[in-house]
């Protein structure tokens, strides 16, 4: 259960590259900005058979229902909001108490943009220099939280260390073997 007095924001993101196969992290930071917790997954390396069988759903289903569940499970900080910059990543909010939120400027970069018909049942909350879509059930108490985090410095940022850290964890693998 997250603290109140103290919340933590969580930033999710997956890398996928043809070598290594499809990476996830998730950082968590206090309210400053500051790291509290980083987790990693080993890269996921669908069989080609996994590919044919799951067609055009493949990222869906890695990012949504196999990488993000595993890592806010691995998860060991009480997280008050979790922040994503890739659009699957919206299925988590049916998975538990935590606000699952996509950040606009963030998604818009690697996905494209961001049209209304993606995003039904959603409302918008500003958090410090980023938009957030979140469900509309959940925008009261998002708003809420991001009171908390005027201190951050920066709402997209953090998916670039997630992806400069996962990309110095595959390099330490590929040295080691």
């Amino acid at each position: 259960m997250p603290d109140p007095t103290n919340p933590t924001i969580g930033y999710f993101t997956v890398v996928q590259d043809d070598r290594t196969g499809w990476t996830g992290g998730l950082l968590i930071l206090n309210r400053g900005g500051r790291p509290v917790e980083f987790q990693c997954t080993l890269p996921v390396r669908p069989s080609r058979a996994h590919e044919i069988l799951f067609g055009t759903t493949m990222r869906d289903h890695l990012i949504g229902e196999v990488i993000g569940p595993m890592l806010v499970t691995k998860c060991r900080t009480p997280l008050s909001l979790l922040c994503c910059d890739q659009i699957e990543s919206l299925s988590l909010n049916s998975r538990g108490d935590v606000p699952v939120a996509l950040v606009s400027e963030a998604a818009e970069g690697d996905e494209g943009p961001i049209t209304s018909d993606m995003l039904t049942g959603s409302s918008q909350v500003t958090l410090v220099n980023a938009t957030l879509h979140v469900p509309l059930e959940r925008s009261s108490a998002v708003e809420t939280l991001a009171k908390h985090f005027d201190d951050m410095p920066d709402a997209i940022e953090p998916f670039e260390r997630i992806r400069e850290a996962i990309r110095e964890a595959q390099s330490q693998i590929a040295r080691a073997a």
